[in-house]
């Protein structure tokens, strides 16, 4: 018999018991779907995370000072010693996210944050303009009150579908237990968080360093937050701990800033996503073991209900690489089948919960060698014993066989 007829046969012998067929299959429909929907849905979250630094250019590195006291807050001073090293391309100073509740056209509380960020903030993240525009170096210097949003306002908070109505109206913000009014001169793209409602998304506000510094600090341009961007062909990891060490020196103070690249960042990310699969994957993987076990039950007790058949097959011939290539054949082809219909019931189901969570999922080319080659292996490996043991039968005792 050869590599064709083998196969007939395994399709028929599988096609003739549909149910058992289906039960045996089961495991590997577990096993592999559910691999599938987490490598699925791991690399819509990646994507995701991915998009969102996507703006943030990947020499960026941010600072944080550790202490929250005056004397280590950094200065002008400051900055334009990190900008004149040779290995940075330009520095800027920017506040810390605040936050605060407006009211909207249905008189209800809506969420707002907003931070201080200098006119040339695009040195280090992109933002994206889309109505309007951004303030100018003349309006920051003379600490106007004036502020670019999100391109959400109008509609979350005056109602209206165009979101250009925003331009020219005045928000009220409370920054440091006061209340200040800024007039709206830009709009900037929506940020957005997959699995969160429009509705809940908070509207996010731009306003000249200066000005926020003005009335949250003392107004003479310190901050407890920096960034730069590094020049192309150093590695911004280490002019991120060199800028550190540099501000500690300056400051006379020991570990009292803290540095951050996007890249390691990006990485944190890759590592975090990577253990999460991983980990997931492995108890995946038990399924698989399960199933695998339990293919090779059935393929023995397969061998069992046909001995008298391999008895005649031994009789008139048939040697026993055969009859082994026979059994092994129809565990691999019913382990890749499972395989099959498992990592497309997985990526459905990994489709469905992208789409409910906003989530960008794609089946890669790995994904299918994965489940293709892993349901081969069990095939291979669960499936050789119940051959061997069927190759071994005596053909008198077969033949006898009731």
């Amino acid at each position: 018999m050869n590599l064709i007829e083998c196969i007939k046969s395994a399709i028929n012998q599988l096609l003739g018991n549909k149910m058992r067929t289906f039960l045996t299959m089961l495991g590997m429909f577990i096993g592999i779907g559910s691999v599938i929907m987490v490598l699925g849905v791991g690399a819509g979250v990646k994507d995701m995370m991915m998009s969102t630094f996507k703006d943030v250019g990947k020499g960026s590195v941010m600072i944080q000072v550790n202490n929250w006291s005056p004397e280590y807050m950094i200065n002008q001073d400051d900055l334009e010693a990190i900008g004149e090293m040779k290995e940075v391309k330009e520095a800027i100073l920017y506040t810390e996210n605040w936050s605060d509740v407006i009211k909207d056209y249905k008189d209800e509380d809506k969420w707002v944050m907003f931070a201080g960020v200098p006119y040339n903030m695009d040195v280090v993240q992109k933002l994206t303009i889309v109505g309007g525009r951004m303030f100018t170096e003349k309006e920051e210097t003379a600490k106007t009150n004036v502020c670019v949003v999100s391109e959400t306002y109008a509609k979350a908070v005056m109602g209206s579908n165009n979101a250009k109505d925003a331009i020219g109206e005045t928000i009220e913000l409370n920054i440091a237990g006061e209340k200040h009014s800024f007039e709206i001169i830009g709009l900037t793209e929506q940020m957005t968080f997959p699995g969160m409602p429009e509705d809940m998304m908070p509207i996010i506000i731009y306003l000249p360093f200066a000005t926020m510094d003005q009335i949250t600090n003392f107004g003479d341009l310190r901050s407890y937050c920096a960034a730069f961007m590094t020049e192309e062909g150093y590695d911004p990891n280490e002019v991120a701990y060199q800028v550190g060490r540099f501000l500690d020196k300056r400051h006379n103070v020991k570990n009292g800033y803290t540095t951050q690249s996007a890249t390691s960042m990006i990485g944190q990310l890759d590592t975090v996503m990577s253990i999460v699969t991983g980990f997931i994957s492995f108890v995946a993987a038990i399924s698989l073991l399960v199933g695998g076990i339990g293919i090779m039950n059935i393929m023995l007790v397969t061998v069992k209900e046909r001995t008298r058949e391999i008895g005649i097959r031994k009789a008139v011939g048939a040697s026993n690489g055969e009859i082994m290539r026979q059994f092994l054949v129809e565990a691999i082809i019913l382990t890749v089948l499972g395989g099959i219909i498992g990592m497309i019931l997985g990526y459905v189901g990994a489709a469905a919960l992208g789409g409910a969570f906003g989530l960008n999922v794609v089946l890669t080319p790995g994904m299918i060698t994965f489940a293709v080659g892993t349901s081969s292996a069990i095939g291979i490996i669960f499936g050789v014993y119940p051959a061997k043991q069927a190759s071994r039968l005596d053909p008198v005792e077969a033949l006898r066989y009731e």
